[in-house]
């Protein structure tokens, strides 16, 4: 999934990074740098491959 999908993703739900990523358990400052390039580590590229494919929701992944 390109990065930038997910960066639209994000804004197309209208959510900040800090609200966005950390339903992955991720900081708002990693989340800042997947979104710019960096390499997303395979437990969160799982999660979020399942989210966008709409097999996760937003309630699945409450704390």
């Amino acid at each position: 999934m390109p990065l930038t999908d997910l960066r639209q993703l994000r804004i197309s739900k209208r959510e900040s990074q800090e609200k966005f990523w950390g339903r992955f358990g991720v900081t708002q400052s990693s989340g800042s740098r997947f979104e710019t390039g960096l390499s997303i580590p395979a437990p969160v590229a799982i999660l979020l491959k399942l989210y966008v494919n709409g097999k996760l929701s937003d309630g699945d992944l409450q704390g």
